[in-house]
């Protein structure tokens, strides 16, 4: 029993500092400071790049437009950004802009911006199929693809602070530039209320809106919005995606 004893000390020493040594490696590295200021530096380049371009590609009306979307589009980036809950940074309150975590945050989501403005001036170009990735750089993507007079979709949600996410994927009626979709039917919802999706085509944009949505989402997320395309499909994406909104599942990555 002394020899039990004398042993238990040492061997709580040993669990703790286990334990310890775990948690060290499960914590994130610091951010440096520089690398984000380089890395903020260089997406905020690459939004004016295409900001600047989508005002020569864009007329005037519609430039207009825009930049009171660039507006609140800019609020949202600093709202999330300067978020602790969002960027997982320590403080308590709202970071300055001066804040790694903040400078890290804003890159991400400058690049993303800069990448839906591209889109939005690919777009002007026109397209006669729907089929690709779409963003509306505020967390949302669906990526489609138009087969005749259907829409085979997966349509998924990062929002807020909180990251609440969603996701849902099926088969919509596409009738020129306008598509229908419901989940009429489904066997695992139960008593929840039939879901709807619209999808509208405008100026080569597609404004998607949701009807009974929650089912498929956090609280404070949502599918709304209004999205360019992105990117394209390739072959294997395509028939992946095929899959999926066939099987009313989200792929796995």
């Amino acid at each position: 029993m002394r020899t039990l004893i004398t042993l238990l000390p040492a061997f709580l020493v040993a669990t703790l500092w286990v334990s310890t040594s775990v948690l060290a490696q499960n914590e994130p590295a610091p951010i440096n400071p520089a690398e984000a200021k380089a890395a903020f530096d260089k997406a905020d380049r690459a939004l004016n790049e295409a900001w600047a371009a989508a005002k020569k590609a864009l007329d005037e009306s519609d430039f207009n437009k825009l930049k009171e979307e660039q507006r609140a589009w800019l609020e949202y980036r600093d709202y999330l950004a300067r978020s602790p809950l969002y960027t997982g940074a320590s403080a308590q309150d709202e970071l300055p802009l001066t804040a790694p975590e903040y400078l890290e945050a804003a890159s991400h989501l400058s690049n993303e911006r800069a990448v839906w403005l591209k889109g939005l001036i690919r777009a002007q170009e026109g397209e006669e199929t729907l089929t690709g990735s779409w963003s509306d750089s505020y967390g949302g993507s669906i990526d489609i693809v138009q087969k005749g007079n259907q829409l085979h979709f997966v349509i998924q949600c990062v929002r807020g602070p909180t990251s609440h996410v969603g996701g849902l994927a099926g088969i919509a009626t596409w009738n020129e530039s306008i598509g229908w979709f419901s989940d009429k039917g489904r066997a695992d919802k139960g008593d929840d209320p039939e879901t709807n999706l619209s999808f509208i085509q405008r100026n080569q944009k597609l404004e998607i809106i949701g009807a009974h949505t929650s089912y498929y989402h956090g609280a404070r997320a949502y599918f709304d919005g209004t999205y360019v395309k992105t990117a394209n499909l390739d072959p294997k994406e395509q028939t992946k995606i095929l899959k999926s909104a066939k099987d009313g599942e989200i792929p796995e990555e």
